[in-house]
């Protein structure tokens, strides 16, 4: 297959071009590179998997407008381009309450764009030990966690994100919406008990957790790693670096 990955050195894009750059024909976009899914050249391939966004809720509150432009209408562009092709579009838990920030608005607005053959594939939480810059993991390893939350979150670990993108891939008859995560939840009081804990987060969802039913019953896929197995295995790490 020809496969265009929009962010493809992006967190979850660079391994998901990992892993597929030996299987099949890889091209990316990213504007890492000074390509912006907004006016560079789009190939013509057989799948594309849309991963390009801009990403966070507080910086979504600074600059909405950046937000909706390449969020919603970046991703239009590319719903629009390949009208006639399979398109997977990453989206966001973030999408169940869309009143409390720009980003989960423009998330959830994008949803709304019209395509014959599209998945929206709603993320929730993905983590590994080097988590993309300025996400909790990456501040967790780097000691610079300064406050904890009282929200319930569903993390998904940067391997079984991809374990479910490869299903999904090569599974055509797999369309909709539908969340990708564990259906757990922890609490974040729970991975930094010590911490000083903040409550006035009025923009941020007090909980997520995935419903896994529907990729469970089409691709047979379920997550394989839980967080707190996580966190015991890098326990120490994390204890040096908070410590240092």
């Amino acid at each position: 297959m020809k496969i265009l990955i929009t962010g493809h050195r992006g967190f979850i894009g660079s391994g998901l071009w990992n892993r597929l750059f030996l299987l099949e024909d890889i091209q990316g976009i990213d504007l890492k590179d000074g390509n912006d899914i907004l006016t560079a050249e789009l190939p013509e391939v057989d799948l594309v998997v849309h991963l390009a966004a801009k990403a966070g809720v507080r910086e979504s509150v600074k600059d909405p407008k950046l937000y909706w432009e390449t969020n919603v209408e970046g991703t239009k562009r590319i719903l629009e381009h390949y009208k006639d092709t399979r398109v997977l579009v990453a989206s966001s838990s973030s999408v169940y309450e869309p009143h409390l920030n720009p980003y989960s608005a423009t998330k959830f607005i994008t949803e709304s764009i019209p395509h014959s053959n599209c998945c929206f594939m709603r993320f929730h939480t993905v983590y590994n030990e080097s988590a993309r810059t300025g996400m909790f993991f990456d501040k967790l390893f780097k000691g610079e966690v300064k406050y904890i939350t009282e929200h319930e979150r569903d993390f998904i670990h940067l391997e079984d994100m991809l374990d479910a993108l490869q299903q999904i891939i090569y599974n055509p008859n797999v369309k909709g919406t539908f969340d990708i995560g564990t259906g757990r939840t922890i609490k974040m009081s729970d991975i930094c008990p010590d911490l000083p804990i903040k409550t006035d987060t009025p923009r941020e969802r007090q909980k997520t957790q995935a419903d896994t039913s529907f990729l469970e019953l089409k691709c047979n896929w379920k997550a394989k790693r839980l967080v707190t197995e996580f966190l015991k295995e890098h326990s120490e790490v994390i204890r040096n670096y908070n410590n240092g």
